[in-house]
């Protein structure tokens, strides 16, 4: 084992090193990582006005009324005159009905229509029927409490300026009332912003910076007889891969720490706004990243065994890397992905790291929520190490 630990060491104090590797560990992931937090926080519907065509057939002062309304329930309301209407494109299109003004001066019931297109965003449209039954029964609130309603039979010719002006400005009041929400228990939203950027630039880049270094320096080795040279040495065949294989798996987990202290760092000076922290179970998150580790080791030595040059190496690693993160989980939440993704992404190790961070830091559970996902990276790192080991040449 002492033998081991020595051919490993000896190769990652080499592998870091060298000054692009330096730059792909401790440079490039970190700024991916602040980018993408930034990027993506605050990007959910709750967090930005909603696209809303409006179609008002009425014309009265209820109708622009009710509008206003609209506008203060973070609608981007943009008005349509009807008469073009049927020609204009739109998303999300709420159309007010003839007499809308004169009905509810009557007292009579008014309904409103919200038409969406069927390739619309779901999440946003669903936001937008909750924002429009706020508005609505804000609308109602204002109604109740506007002085101005007129005799009845004189509809809006018994309003005045002064009473049109009067629901405006109920309209425009702020609310005297907010209702404050959370998770019940430990379970937290779907992953967004820096709780999604951090841990997927995490299991993103450990896969890229070992794949793509680490193929290349096994290639090079391969191709410039390194590996021959030591196999004719007292080191075993077997050595020689468990090093190698120990190598690769002390690089990955040293990008995992670099970048777990950049994300509880990034955290805590709160920069741009980024709000994140591992938690209390940072301990549990090593633990997790262990076994992700040994998987993506396994893989690397896989690739070093495949590749012919140095330049497929480097190539097929970004690409490698890049897929493993797509399917993975890395760059959306895994909650989003149609049922068919998920399937698939549970053939690459990147989806059962994704699950485990996301166990541990987003959803608040403890060793129970990683022991599968560590199992089967377990398993990962197993196959690949044991296939990665036929195919690279060390004599």
């Amino acid at each position: 084992m002492r033998r081991i630990l020595h051919l490993a060491l000896h190769d990652s104090r080499l592998f870091l090193i060298q000054r692009e590797n330096f730059f792909f560990m401790f440079v490039m992931p970190v700024m991916f990582m602040l980018f993408f937090s930034v990027v993506l926080k605050g990007s959910g519907p709750a967090d930005v006005r909603i696209s809303l065509q409006v179609v008002d057939r009425d014309g009265g002062f209820l109708s622009r009324a009710f509008t206003e309304q609209l506008r203060t329930g973070k609608f981007n309301v943009t008005m349509v005159e009807p008469a073009v209407a049927d020609t204009t494109d739109y998303i999300r299109r709420l159309t007010i009905p003839v007499a809308f003004t004169d009905s509810i001066l009557a007292r009579r019931p008014q309904d409103v229509t919200l038409v969406k297109k069927s390739d619309s965003n779901l999440q946003y449209d669903a936001a937008a029927e909750v924002r429009l039954r706020q508005a609505q029964a804000r609308f109602l609130g204002a109604l109740a409490r506007w002085d101005g309603f007129p005799a009845p039979g004189a509809g809006a010719a018994g309003v005045s300026p002064e009473d049109e002006r009067a629901l405006l400005d109920l309209i425009a009041e702020p609310q005297r009332i907010t209702v404050a929400q959370e998770f019940a228990g430990s379970g937290r939203p779907v992953p967004s912003g820096s709780g999604q950027s951090v841990p997927g630039m995490l299991a993103m880049f450990m896969v890229m910076t070992v794949a793509i270094g680490g193929a290349e320096s096994l290639t090079r080795e391969k191709l410039g007889g390194t590996l021959a040279r030591l196999g004719a040495t007292t080191f075993s065949r077997g050595e020689i891969i468990a090093g190698k294989l120990l190598h690769l798996g002390l690089v990955a987990l040293v990008q995992a720490m670099v970048l777990m202290a950049a994300g509880q760092a990034i955290g805590a000076l709160g920069l741009f706004g980024i709000d994140f922290s591992w938690g209390p179970g940072f301990g549990l998150v090593i633990l997790a990243l262990v076994p992700y580790a040994f998987a993506v080791a396994g893989v690397t030595l896989l690739l070093g065994g495949l590749f012919r040059t140095t330049q497929q190496a480097e190539s097929l690693g970004w690409l490698v890397g890049m897929v493993f993160a797509a399917l993975g989980g890395c760059w959306w939440p895994l909650e989003i992905m149609p049922r068919g993704a998920q399937i698939l992404g549970g053939f690459f190790p990147t989806f059962w790291a994704m699950k485990a961070l996301h166990a541990v830091v987003t959803f608040g559970r403890g060793l129970e929520g990683v022991l599968l996902p560590m199992a089967v990276l377990t398993v990962f790192g197993a196959v690949f190490a044991w296939l990665g080991a036929r195919f690279l040449k060390v004599a």
